[in-house]
């Protein structure tokens, strides 16, 4: 390595090399190693995920306790996803499909067939040693007192952490050797356990002091996965109001049938959450049932003063009770999207009305699939437009309250085509 040590630094921490080419630098001395170790640990460990296995939470503390990487740690992901004996029965039809679905050439066949086999071998074992490992945990009672140990390393070293719940799992640690969160599409292979994640995760964190700045609760709806208990945090009401008094942050986006427990769960963290600047939830619903009626009460439980960026979506309200909330943040307010958001009184263009005359520091503004029950209203005719504007938007919202919403897409291409036939 001939090289100037800040040419070589300059290229080890270009952000065209992906985490794989900072890997293969790390192997190749100690000098690329110790210039590579910085941006190799942002792009790696800034987001994690810890499941409910040994060998994942003991990963989660090496990590956190690493005096060089620890402090990289900013998203954490607890997993409420497990596997089960219900799932171990329906893995064998979900892992692959049939031979004779697969345009193969007769000769190749057997071979697809062996492969096919392979496959599916390896998911079984691998969802068999997850499944393993996460009843071993549940037997022994470990998981709080092992997140208690990763938790202190990072309240010692002061860190901010986005604690997030999701059924999503990015880059999963300690968990080579485990089955990764994969779609079997509608075959009920995992389960879900939110109340019991949720309620020691918490514990662990309020009981050693970490600051918590953004919680996020995002249950997907997935069809190959079952809920076996609902968003709770009935129990932990003083250790989740002590966290929830930290955060800037909210993101709540879950569907579940046991709506009265989420909703629950909801206004207690809103209204133990004073200094919010931003603000996310959507689809608070039973899947089972397209009533969408619960957001506007959790609304009516914010305690916070300083919203900055408000993100609704997939829910009916009254428009005069969402300009009453907005206006809480007139002077503050410089990003809000409104998404699928049904309006049980008034219009589309009365609310850009309203937005335009009542938040004047707005920059960013987004509002897709706006409509109320009346199908002859504007917005119930462009529900598809969506109106996006960055910036200079009281000059939009005032162009679209003389010209009309914006034409869709599909619409002038009809017009050209009608052009071209002429």
């Amino acid at each position: 390595m001939d090289l100037p040590n800040e040419l070589i630094k300059l290229v080890c921490s270009h952000a065209d090399l992906s985490v794989y080419d900072l890997m293969a630098l790390r192997r190749t001395c100690k000098l690329t190693r110790e210039f590579s170790s910085d941006e190799f640990a942002g792009r790696f460990f800034h987001s994690i995920t810890v499941l409910m296995a040994r060998s994942s939470l003991l990963a989660f503390i090496e990590l956190s306790q690493h005096p060089r990487f620890g402090p990289f740690i900013q998203w954490i992901n607890i997993s409420p996803t497990i596997a089960s004996e219900e799932g171990l029965g329906f893995l064998p039809s979900a892992t692959a499909p049939h031979i004779h679905d697969i345009p193969v050439p007769p000769v190749m066949q057997g071979f697809t067939a062996f492969v096919l086999d392979v496959q599916c071998m390896d998911i079984m074992r691998t969802y068999l040693n997850r499944l393993r490992a996460e009843n071993e945990l549940k037997t022994d009672g470990s998981a709080e007192q092992m997140l208690n140990i990763a938790f202190k390393a990072l309240a010692e070293r002061k860190q901010n952490i986005r604690l997030s719940f999701s059924d999503q799992e990015t880059n999963a640690v300690g968990a080579k050797h485990l089955l990764p969160n994969l779609h079997f599409g509608e075959r009920t292979v995992w389960h879900l356990e939110w109340e019991e994640t949720i309620a020691r995760t918490i514990r662990a964190a309020f009981k050693q002091g970490c600051t918590i700045d953004k919680i996020e609760l995002c249950e997907t709806a997935r069809q190959d996965a079952r809920n076996i208990s609902a968003c709770c945090t009935d129990g932990i009401e003083q250790e989740l109001t002590s966290l929830c008094f930290q955060l800037d942050a909210l993101d709540i986006e879950f569907c579940h049938q046991d709506t009265e427990t989420t909703v629950r769960s909801a206004k207690r963290m809103v209204s133990a959450a004073p200094s919010l600047e931003s603000l996310y939830l959507s689809r608070i619903v039973d899947y089972n049932n397209a009533n969408q009626v619960h957001i506007p009460g959790i609304l009516k439980c914010v305690a916070s003063k300083s919203l900055r960026t408000i993100h609704l979506g997939n829910f009916q309200i009254s428009t005069s009770d969402l300009a009453s909330f907005l206006a809480r943040y007139r002077h503050l307010l410089y990003d809000l999207q409104l998404s699928y958001v049904c309006l049980v009184d008034g219009d589309c263009m009365s609310l850009i009305a309203w937005i335009k005359d009542n938040l004047p520091r707005l920059k960013d503004l987004c509002l897709e699939g706006i409509c109320d029950h009346d199908e002859d209203t504007l917005c119930q005719k462009y529900s598809s437009c969506m109106i996006e504007v960055n910036g200079d938007v009281q000059t939009e919202l005032a162009k679209i309250l003389k010209d009309g919403f914006p034409k869709r897409v599909e619409e002038v291409q009809d017009q050209i085509d009608g052009q071209v036939e002429t």
